[in-house]
């Protein structure tokens, strides 16, 4: 492709030539052509967890719980891997005195172990103050009357959140949320298919592929593409951020806390 992008069969040409191998004008022409995308597929993905990449951050939505037994949870989408912000629109649209104004707050994260002891100390004998039994069986105490101040997960799945207000919806929505996140892309297997990826990523990953398939198809060695690799992830982690030069890293908010959730839903930051 022209703008320095390869579609995965020209990934998967490319590597065949290095290892000496037929041609072919489509992935599925060989056993060995189908082989070496399943091995492009995984370096592309490895490659993608060795570094922080700007592209993946995107803005999502929460999904909808809409369970009595749980008002205050919220799902976790399936293709996000980490969450660096949680906002919520508490905005009540009784309330004449707010007028137009849209009252779409962050909600902070709270370790797990943190969010129990602020919910569980709460006094279950004052007004508004509700006992919630959590998939695992642990129960805390949420307020039912006012907007979400903290949020965890317990199991990477769901987001508890500390509050909601019962008056505004009968359980939290999702499409009332608002995530900042690291998302996955899909890599399908197919001629025409172009990773989600920088320009400047498709070298470093074709020398990555044909290293790894010279290994597990052959049991050889590229040292020359070793080399290569190795340069292109040096050059990778310098200019992951086309937005920050200083030093290679993107920084988004406030540092990450510990390895569970908050700015690192499902996954570790790095």
């Amino acid at each position: 492709m022209s703008n320095g992008k390869f579609t995965l069969l020209q990934v998967v040409q490319k590597t065949l030539e290095a290892l000496g191998s037929d041609e072919v004008n489509s992935i599925s022409d060989s056993t060995e052509a189908e082989q070496v995308a399943q091995i492009a597929q995984t370096s592309y993905y490895e490659l993608l967890n060795q570094r922080e990449w700007p592209h993946l951050m995107k803005l999502g939505q929460l999904e909808s719980v809409a369970d009595a037994d749980f008002p205050n949870y919220l799902r976790i989408p399936d293709d996000v891997v980490r969450i660096d912000q949680v906002k919520y629109d508490s905005t009540d649209p009784n309330d004449a005195t707010s007028g137009a104004l849209i009252q779409i707050q962050e909600v902070q994260w709270c370790p797990p172990e943190e969010f129990l002891n602020i919910t569980q100390n709460r006094n279950t004998e004052t007004a508004n103050i509700v006992t919630i039994t959590d998939f695992g069986g642990v129960r805390y105490h949420i307020r039912d009357n006012s907007k979400p101040q903290y949020w965890t997960s317990f199991d990477d799945e769901y987001i508890a959140f500390d509050a909601y207000d019962v008056d505004i919806d009968s359980t939290m929505q999702g499409n009332k949320s608002q995530i900042l996140a690291k998302s996955l892309p899909d890599f399908v297997i197919a001629d025409s298919t172009v990773a989600d990826a920088p320009a400047h990523f498709f070298q470093t990953w074709i020398h990555e592929t044909i290293s790894m398939a010279m290994w597990y198809m052959k049991q050889e060695i590229s040292q020359k593409d070793e080399q290569k690799a190795r340069r292109g992830l040096a050059v990778l982690r310098r200019d992951a951020s086309r937005t920050d030069n200083s030093d290679g890293k993107v920084r988004f908010g406030r540092p990450a806390r510990g390895v569970f959730l908050g700015r690192n839903i499902k996954s570790r930051r790095t």
